[in-house]
């Protein structure tokens, strides 16, 4: 079922399906056209079928053993010689709706993709052909084409529109998000509503997959961008969306429209953001658990149990000039620990106002530029974890921190909320205690080899910092005690050889680990000189690797 090579289109493999002629793998090469002219970053593309013969009907194919049929890996090949490896599992929404029978087998997600430089070719005609690895270990070459490469054409910048969706209903402050890549480089992203620009998006996002697809380009590991839009600005109703984008060189290209139905009313405009500090899972120690007589540390002043809670809140109302954060709430398992409609104060230690919302953040400002009061969204909140276990009866263990959020229209919202352990520093071993800095969160897609970078601070001085993955000892980290400025000014009441170089790194292969495509989860452990082992935090990030063990579909090129 394997060497068969098919130059059609859906409407003739539809009829070689039907008529289940002859067992094959079916390929087909989209881009580029045989005998075109090309320049700057062409992308190679397409899908991969098997017909299916060995399978009987259709409606077993679910259950149907493909066996080697399986694609391994898809190489490019140019003038001969190997220029990159495609990503494969692309959605093709196109194929499925041609042959639904298809979906829940290894073929589901039949398309490819990658690229070549055309930069790096002389002027003239190159030829360029797909070599497909299958599981069983054998390879067939297919698909081979010609194309005229001309560098002398400047390549308008060229990308896709992924939020919103044709359609696509909207309302507050919406996610407009996409890709985008030059040959040269990206000047501006800009976004326009109804044909009038209503600012630049953010570029620069992570993006690996993007780096699959355009290996040999050093800017398509970060070629994301997104703008969040204020859809309160508009009336409600249809608006049409288009994203222009310019280059260095001033070429520009439209790359594409979406028709969008905007409906902002009072109750669906609730406050939103987030908690950046503590992480999730983050272990706060009390000094002992029991009253040792006379307690008389008032709470707050003691800096071994007082800990910060961050982040940030925003709101928007139906119409600008209506909307805004009205106060912030800290909860603890439902109960309200902290209100800003109350007097915060000032922190000595900590050089900073708590229990406050109007911090500055000009991160926050950038990424939210035509939301109201952007610039000052930041909250801060302290709680004495010995204070709360021993005058307010909270136990040990897991508890759920909450952040709650009300704007000036009534509308409230819990915002965010992580677990947090409580923990009774009680034994003679002190706890350590640290970051994550990355994988960073919310679920970071990373590909690769993935920098495991943070902190780690124990008064007993770190002996060992391990890596966990998905339940599963990984190594010790190899790149200890490195430089942390960052940390003196978080705990400037420590001494300087605890925080000045507290920092740690690791370089995580998942391609060597075998790791899947999809979610797992990085914990970080240490252990002291005297054997005592800390939590300090958990990240989930998301592998996407250009192909992963196993395969995806059997293959034919045109």
């Amino acid at each position: 079922m394997r060497h068969r090579i098919i130059v059609a289109t859906l409407i003739l493999v539809t009829v070689l399906l039907a008529g289940n002629a002859v067992a094959g793998t079916i390929f087909r090469l989209d881009t580029p056209d045989d005998g075109a002219t090309v320049f700057g970053l062409v992308a190679v593309t397409g899908y991969v079928l098997d017909d299916g013969e060995d399978c009987g009907s259709y409606w077993t194919w679910r259950n149907c053993d493909w066996g080697p049929t399986l694609v391994d890996k898809i190489d490019l090949y140019v003038d001969g010689a190997y220029v990159a490896t495609a990503d494969l599992y692309q959605p093709r929404y196109d194929v499925l709706q041609a042959y639904p029978w298809y979906t829940g087998t290894p073929f589901e997600r039949p398309g490819f993709a990658t690229s070549f430089d055309s930069a790096s070719l002389t002027d003239g005609s190159h030829s360029l052909f797909a070599r497909v690895s299958f599981v069983d270990g054998t390879s067939a070459d297919y698909g081979e084409r010609s194309v005229m490469v001309d560098n002398s054409l400047n390549q308008a910048p060229f990308g896709e529109i992924e939020l919103p969706g044709k359609n696509q209903p909207m309302s507050g402050v919406f996610p407009v998000t996409g890709w985008a890549l030059d040959d040269s480089g990206i000047r501006f992203i800009e976004i326009l509503v109804d044909g009038v620009s209503v600012g630049n998006a953010v570029h620069g996002v992570h993006r690996p997959d993007i780096m699959h697809m355009f290996p040999s380009h050093p800017d398509a590991v970060n070629a994301g961008w997104v703008k969040m839009l204020n859809t309160t600005h508009w009336t409600n109703g249809i608006h049409v969306l288009a994203v222009r984008l310019v280059d260095d060189e001033n070429a520009s290209r439209v790359i594409g429209t979406r028709y969008v139905q905007t409906f902002n009313v009072n109750y669906n405009l609730p406050p939103f953001g987030a908690i950046d500090w503590p992480i999730a899972n983050h272990t706060m120690y009390a000094k002992g658990c029991t009253d040792p007589g006379g307690w008389s540390s008032p709470p707050y002043e003691d800096p071994q149990v007082t800990e910060l809670i961050t982040g940030w809140a925003l709101d928007v109302g139906a119409q600008v000039d209506n909307g805004g954060v009205g106060y912030v709430q800290m909860l603890l398992d439902g109960t309200i620990l902290a209100d800003t409609n109350f007097p915060g104060f000032w922190h000595g230690w900590l050089r900073m106002d708590v229990n406050y919302y109007g911090h500055p953040r000009m991160d926050i400002l950038r990424l939210f530029s035509d939301v109201p009061n952007a610039k000052d969204s930041g909250f801060a909140f302290v709680i004495d974890v010995s204070d709360l276990i021993i005058r307010k009866g909270f136990r040990q263990g897991l508890h759920y921190l909450k952040i709650r959020a009300g704007d000036l229209e009534n509308n409230v919202a819990d915002i965010a909320q992580i677990p947090v352990i409580f923990d009774c520093d009680d034994d003679p071993d002190r706890p350590s205690w640290g970051d994550i800095y990355t994988p960073a969160a919310p679920e970071e897609v990373v590909t690769g080899t993935v920098d495991v970078t943070g902190w780690a601070i124990d008064l007993d001085f770190v002996e060992e910092i391990e890596v966990w993955v998905d339940g599963e000892f990984v190594d010790f980290v190899d790149q200890m005690f490195l430089p942390s400025p960052e940390v003196i000014g978080l705990y400037p009441w420590f001494p300087t050889y605890f925080t000045s170089s507290a920092g740690y790194a690791y370089a995580y292969d998942t391609v060597a680990a075998d790791l899947a495509d999809g979610e797992h989860v990085l914990v970080i452990w240490t252990e002291d000189r005297w054997g005592g082992r800390s939590f300090i935090g958990e990240r989930r990030f998301i592998v996407d690797n250009p192909q992963a063990d196993g395969g995806v579909a059997g293959v034919s090129v045109d």
